[in-house]
């Protein structure tokens, strides 16, 4: 057997070898990705809950006009609690992109405010009650916005 055989053979070998490597590392990065695009994808849709399942407790706290101000304040604070809003903040912060984490905190202090006006006594038709309310909407759309970004697969 000539010699030049065996070297093509040998290189031929590891040029195989080489690529089907080279291509499960692909793969592995890709399908990393993924599930850490799946991960931030379900993290993301639990704060936006937990914001959204708050956001309705300090509502309905703020529409009972008929309640006394420290029932309307009790069902207020119980909101954030209720729907453990600061821990799955925590969690987005861990696994977000910075940018999205500091619009998390930016949309849960937003909340915060809101809940503060109907502590303070007002009710959901008052102008202290719509500002703030009006911003925490905001505050969570750009959330969001950041968040889409995020998710994208790159290109």
């Amino acid at each position: 057997m000539e010699w030049t055989a065996l070297v093509a053979t040998v290189v031929g070998a590891v040029i195989g070898v080489g690529s089907t490597l080279a291509t499960d590392r692909i793969r592995w990065r890709r399908d990393t990705g993924e599930r850490d695009r799946e991960t931030l994808r379900t993290v993301s849709a639990e704060f936006l809950d937990a914001l959204t399942q708050a956001r309705d407790a300090i509502s309905d706290a703020s529409r009972s006009g008929h309640l006394p101000v420290e029932e309307r304040a009790q069902l207020a604070r119980a909101g954030i609690l209720d729907h453990g809003v600061h821990p799955k903040q925590y969690q987005l912060e861990l696994l977000a992109t910075p940018e999205v984490a500091r619009l998390a905190g930016d949309a849960a202090y937003r909340l915060l405010l809101y809940r503060d006006a109907v502590v303070a006594g007002h009710t959901r038709d008052d102008t202290e009650c719509a500002h703030v309310r009006r911003a925490f909407r905001e505050a969570r759309q750009k959330l969001m916005s950041a968040m889409r970004t995020a998710l994208m697969r790159p290109s």
